[in-house]
């Protein structure tokens, strides 16, 4: 049988070379349900080819678990389950005509944050710097998250991580710094952690509990007010205020101690101001300190004043011979006991500007003096210090008395009385001594009252006698009373005379009026007779008469 022919041979070969250029020209495609997957999940995959060839073959190259394979005239499909790696790259090939195409699929593993974690906050100081700290724990991909730190409403931070390439899960960690201001007290802090994987996937969001803001301030030291000087065994107020407590004069804690030993104490507020008082006491001398602690939040601020504890007895005043009799010698003497700390300072004063310190130091002050009328009644005060540099005196006063007798004088008992008859008056004699004396008068042996107010009569003339008597001896006194009375006859006389003038000069006065009166009459009547006759001339003369003669208003 003979061969094919040339040309059969040539159309072969040109069918042959035409099935291997369609061949080469197949496509391999993979897609996804999508490209992201939760960690440890599934996912479907599909993988597809325009070859049509109907013997040709295709498959699926991964480290991933495939499962559910199906495939049918030019695709195939998987699921992959528990996927655990966080990026990778299955690949999908086919076959055709001995030829290989190849198409490969990205896939990217997440985690949502396992946690998000704010640390807790500390209580805040007014005006220093403090850190919010947020941590979100096994989150990916890192590169998608955002963190954002809030206060109440506001936001104070927001973090992205655009340049972190690890794909495998991580733990992030956002620190803001925050100086608090007083209208943050009380305010939440939040922080949320948000995981974006649109397109490709969902967007999810966490958050962490708020937390509360507390912000405390206490500007100012406290205040001390207590004695700097304490004697034994006594009591003094203890009182330690702070103003411009924050949030509130009531959050304030107080610790107060004197020597070493916890008070007991009360504490009031007024607006931003604390105060806590309490008693201070000690029993032995000494120097001891006073202490206080006031804390709000985490401020705390202290202050403390020393206190001298001290003893000092009431010092001793002797006045020796008192009561004494005038013209005594007499001593007085200031001492004291032992005082702590040493070195009591002791002066005698008086009010006559006496000043007799002590010398040498513990040693009594004393004065001596011989007792005078004047004398009596004085006042010594006895006065001991701790020292010049220290504030603390105690006195102890007692008074002189000196016994003398009995002293009149004019001052007190005039010699002489002068009263008018029928007038009211009070006879008085006073005498000094000591003891007071006792005073009598009497005019004609017989007792009168002193000190009594009566009319006087004529007959209380006189003489009076007046003695003042004491324990120490006695002094008397001649006192004469003057009484005077109206002359009635003398009254009668002048009353007369008096009369008898009064008359003349009524008659005296009448006579002038009535001459003065006639002859202002009469010009008047000759001026009106010239008028009549033509003789101006002589009319001007008179008229010039009567404007030089007093005009009297009267009529006749």
């Amino acid at each position: 049988m003979a061969g094919p022919g040339p040309g059969l041979l040539l159309a072969c070969c040109m069918l042959t070379a035409l099935a291997g250029a369609a061949q080469d020209a197949f496509e391999v495609s993979i897609s996804l349900e999508a490209p992201m997957v939760e960690y440890g999940g599934s996912i479907r995959i599909n993988c597809s080819t325009t070859c049509r060839d109907s013997g040709a073959k295709g498959g699926l190259e991964t480290s991933l678990t495939k499962k559910d394979p199906k495939d049918g005239p030019g695709w195939l499909t998987f699921l992959l389950t528990n996927i655990t790696e966080w990026a990778s790259a299955p690949q999908c090939y086919f076959n055709c005509g001995g030829h290989q195409k190849v198409a490969n699929a990205n896939i990217i593993a997440y985690r949502l944050p396992e946690r998000v974690v704010l640390e807790p906050l500390p209580e805040m100081e007014l005006g220093q710097a403090y850190n919010l700290t947020c941590r979100v724990l096994n989150v990916a991909p890192v590169r998608h998250l955002t963190v954002t730190l809030r206060l109440g409403g506001r936001t104070l931070h927001t973090e992205t991580f655009p340049n972190h390439t690890r794909a495998a899960a991580d733990d992030v960690t956002v620190t803001h710094e925050i100086t608090p201001r007083r209208r943050d007290h009380g305010q939440e802090v939040t922080c949320h952690a948000a995981l974006d994987l649109r397109p490709h996937g969902r967007h999810f969001e966490n958050s962490f509990s708020a937390v509360e803001l507390r912000v405390y301030a206490l500007p100012e030291e406290p205040q001390l007010q207590t004695p700097h000087y304490l004697e034994v065994g006594t009591e003094a107020p203890a009182r330690c205020t702070v103003a411009g407590v924050f949030p509130a004069a009531g959050e304030a804690r107080f610790t107060l101690s004197f020597g070493g030993e916890s008070l007991n104490f009360t504490v009031t507020t007024s607006g931003d101001m604390a105060t806590a008082q309490g008693e201070v006491r000690a029993p032995a001398p000494g120097r001891c300190e006073l202490n206080c602690t006031v804390s709000v939040g985490p401020v705390s601020r202290s202050a403390g004043q020393s206190v001298l504890v001290y003893s000092l007895p009431e010092p001793v005043l002797e006045v020796t011979e008192s009561p004494t009799r005038v013209n005594s010698s007499v001593t007085v003497t200031c001492r004291s006991s032992e005082a702590d700390p040493r070195g009591v300072l002791l002066q005698l004063r008086d009010a006559k500007q006496l000043r007799v310190p002590s010398a040498p130091a513990q040693a009594p002050a004393q004065y001596q003096l011989t007792a005078g009328e004047e004398d009596n009644g004085r006042e010594f005060t006895c006065e001991a210090s701790l020292g010049s540099h220290i504030s603390i005196v105690k006195r102890t006063s007692a008074r002189l008395t000196v016994f003398y007798g009995p002293r009149i004088d004019d001052s007190g008992c005039p010699r002489e009385w002068t009263w008018q008859e029928g007038t009211e008056q009070t006879f008085t004699c006073l005498a000094w001594g000591n003891p007071a004396p006792a005073v009598v008068c009497t005019k004609d042996g017989v007792s009168i009252s002193i000190g009594v107010q009566w009319r006087v009569r004529r007959e209380d003339a006189g003489t009076y006698h007046c003695e003042a008597s004491n324990a120490h001896s006695s002094a008397s006194r001649d006192v004469t009373v003057l009484v005077e009375y109206p002359n009635v006859l003398l009254w009668v006389l002048v009353a007369l005379a008096g009369a008898g003038a009064l008359t003349g000069l009524a008659v005296g006065y009448y006579m002038y009026y009535r001459s003065t009166r006639i002859r202002k009459y009469r010009l008047k009547q000759e001026q009106a007779k010239l008028a009549k006759q033509g003789k101006p001339d002589e009319q001007t003369s008179l008229n010039g008469a009567a404007q030089n003669t007093p005009e009297v208003e009267h009529s006749v």
